[in-house]
């Protein structure tokens, strides 16, 4: 039991350094590590630009999808449904940025003036890995994360979305 205590820490701790080395790389320091921050720096070091547009949908659920505009192959447009919980809002946009961040865009899909990306799904997890720990570090130095109410805004939160994809949901 202890063997697993000293594991689970010292994988808490990298993690930890982890997000806070790519923030520090690029001069976002609390408490300014907001999506907004860290797209701005990225459009610095890549020399492209990042939008962020909320699609506004009936559909249930929270989704964010990242796309490069053709006629203009260094804009990339992050559509996001938008939600009143702030923390699932970070969550939502830092994944997106991972994407980018990462070099995860590769394989092309879309049409017209939009193309989207697949990524793989080992890929995925490392983006939902960096959103939750840059979620939870974007917080570090404002106050205590917001408590909302999810049950208001009707959306489970990722976390109960992911537990009734893998059928581990009573």
């Amino acid at each position: 039991m202890a063997w697993r205590r000293r594991q689970t820490a010292r994988t808490t701790q990298s993690a930890e350094d982890w997000i806070t080395r790519e923030f520090a790389c690029r001069g976002v320091v609390p408490p300014h590590c907001t999506p907004e921050a860290l797209a701005r720096a990225l459009e610095c070091e890549r020399g492209i630009m990042i939008q962020f547009v909320p699609h506004v949908t009936d559909e249930p659920g929270v989704y964010g999808l990242v796309y490069r505009h053709e006629a203009c192959g260094n804009i990339y447009s992050i559509v996001f449904r938008p939600t009143p919980n702030l923390a699932l809002l970070r969550l939502i946009l830092f994944h997106e940025l991972a994407h980018l961040l990462f070099n995860h865009l590769r394989a092309e899909g879309g049409d017209g003036a939009l193309r989207g990306y697949m990524v793989t799904d080992a890929d995925d997890a490392e983006a939902e890995a960096f959103a939750v720990g840059a979620m939870q570090y974007s917080f570090s130095a404002e106050d205590p994360l917001p408590h909302t109410d999810t049950e208001a805004d009707g959306v489970p939160s990722v976390f109960e979305q992911y537990l009734q994809r893998t059928a581990y949901w009573p």
